[in-house]
């Protein structure tokens, strides 16, 4: 190519990247707003997490601020109002100043929380309760400002204009009919304060968004809120971070003014029925570097005594991931992980990353892929595996357990009979060949080298004691034999009937009831 052409070629695409650049237009539609209001969030109790994450980013922002001494201090309130059908989240953190209030929330992905060691990132949660209320509003102030902003998004009107096929405007038009501004006296209001306040929410379900149980319940499991003083790993499990540096921050989250606010929901038992508790013993530190050697993730796995699939209502099921102390997912966030997904329902622990290169998704359900994630989970892998040979092992022993069990109630039927002595001698030499057999088989079981000592020494005893009564059965004279004064001839009369009695009865239980009562009419 000549140097003329090449300059020729240079010009065109000079002149080709310059009608590009001018002809470029970015289009904003109005069906954005309902992508990242309702859409977004399909669990309607998601916009709680979204709330109270941005509340406690702004208790820390005051914390560093000097106006809060700790986050402890900080505090955030729901009041639920089920007559006027209002739910409303406050916060003491720093606040909106009246300077940046209206232009921070009405921008859309511009949070300057990225690359921040803030929870809350897109510029996009505190719409998460637009798609679910008629009314949303927002209200705050800061310590140097003298009147309360407030913010009013129109969820009716929203949604009869993205339904309007006559309404054209773009996404900014949309907001201007759709969003007031206005000032509100604060001599009611904190000094620094953030409100959020949902007006006539949707019915849901039984009515979840203002059912206090069920919101209870799920900010105990995602918030980062206490751990409640009676649960003894508490000291134990804030080591695991204090040790490392890092400083696992809670929040007081107080709904409808109780003294009591919202705890963790983990306790000393594993609850799985009415009847049925188990014991937790110990907790498992879980420490996780990345490729550069540097700590990723850090976290904890609650030892029990594994009887089974945790309960769901009991809140604690599962191996979580939480970032900045909120939970992402739910308790199947780590299923892949475990040989089989049923084990990661006998699992009880929680996994912090602290990595800031593993990040949440938008919906916070899940993780972004990458292969920093990747590496958290080829790090699980055997803790996942270790959980579910605990699980294995304690199954064995519990099912060895509960054989030895019913072999020792079928060895005492039948001493039970022999000490009877009643039947005939065939039936009498049959028992004792299966008491033998029986015995054997729960000696078998003792020996099983996956049962703790202390109970192993307690079944042995057991064996011992049923096999002391055996041996008493063969050096018996037959002092005790209830037909001894009957004419030989009905003694082996009744044997033999005694003997087909048991013989053909399914429960030798009952069977030796009836016995029982008919020798003690023969011995009257």
């Amino acid at each position: 190519m000549t140097k003329a052409s090449n300059e020729k070629l240079k010009t065109r695409v000079q002149t080709v990247s310059e009608l590009i650049e001018i002809t470029r237009e970015v289009v904003v539609g109005k069906d954005l707003l309902e992508l990242v209001s309702s859409s977004m969030y399909v669990d309607p109790l998601t916009i709680f997490r979204e709330y109270i994450q941005n509340s406690v980013d702004a208790i820390d922002q005051a914390v560093d601020a000097g106006l809060l001494d700790s986050a402890i201090d900080g505090r955030i309130d729901i009041s639920l109002d089920h007559i006027g059908r209002r739910v409303v989240l406050r916060d003491n953190g720093i606040g909106l100043a009246n300077s940046i209030f209206e232009r921070q929330l009405v921008s859309f992905g511009a949070s300057e929380k990225r690359g921040t060691d803030a929870r809350g990132f897109r510029g996009i949660g505190r719409l998460a309760g637009l798609g679910y209320c008629q009314q949303l509003k927002f209200r705050s102030k800061s310590l140097t400002d003298s009147i309360v902003k407030e913010m009013h998004w129109d969820g009716v009107l929203l949604k009869r204009l993205l339904a309007d096929t006559e309404f054209d405007g773009d996404l900014t038009a949309l907001i201007n009919q759709i969003v007031t501004v206005n000032d509100v006296k604060g001599d009611e209001y904190p000094d620094h304060f953030f409100e959020v306040e949902l007006v006539k929410p949707r019915r849901i379900g039984k009515d979840i968004l203002l059912n206090e149980i069920s919101i209870s319940n799920y900010i105990a499991q995602v918030c980062p809120v206490s751990f409640g003083d009676r649960f003894k790993f508490k000291k134990e499990i804030k080591k695991i971070f204090d040790e490392n540096g890092f400083e696992l921050r809670e929040y007081r989250i107080h709904i409808n003014d109780s003294d009591q606010c919202v705890l963790r929901p983990y306790s000393n038992v594993v609850q799985y029925s009415e009847s049925k508790i188990g014991e937790c013993y110990n907790v498992e530190k879980i420490e996780i570097r990345s490729q550069e050697d540097e700590l990723s993730a850090l976290g904890w796995v609650l030892h029990h005594d594994y009887q089974g699939a945790i309960p769901t209502g009991q809140l604690i099921r599962g191996l979580r991931a939480r970032v900045g102390n909120i939970q992402v997912g739910d308790d199947r966030v780590f299923v892949d992980v475990f040989p089989e997904d049923r084990f990661n329902s006998w699992s009880i622990g929680e996994l912090h990353m602290l990595d800031n290169r593993i990040v949440p998704n938008g919906r916070r359900d899940n993780f972004e892929p990458n292969a920093h994630l990747t590496n958290i989970f080829t790090h699980l892998l055997p803790v996942a595996n270790e959980i579910a040979r605990q699980c294995r092992n304690i199954s064995q022993v519990r099912n060895r357990i509960k054989s030895f069990e019913l072999g020792e109630d079928k060895i005492n039927e039948v001493l039970n009979i022999l000490e009877q002595e009643a039947t005939s001698k065939s039936l009498a030499a049959s028992l004792r060949r299966e008491l033998g057999s029986l015995i054997g088989e729960i000696r078998r079981i003792v020996d099983f080298e996956l049962i703790d000592h202390a109970i192993q020494d307690d079944l042995r005893n057991r064996v011992e004691a049923l096999e002391a009564r055996a041996r008493q059965l063969t050096t018996s004279k037959g002092g005790n034999d209830p037909l001894k004064n009957l004419p030989k001839s009905k003694q082996s009369t009744y044997r033999e009937v005694i003997s087909l009695i048991y013989e053909c009865s399914g429960n030798r239980v009952v069977a030796k009831a009836l016995i029982d009562k008919i020798l003690n009419r023969i011995s009257q």
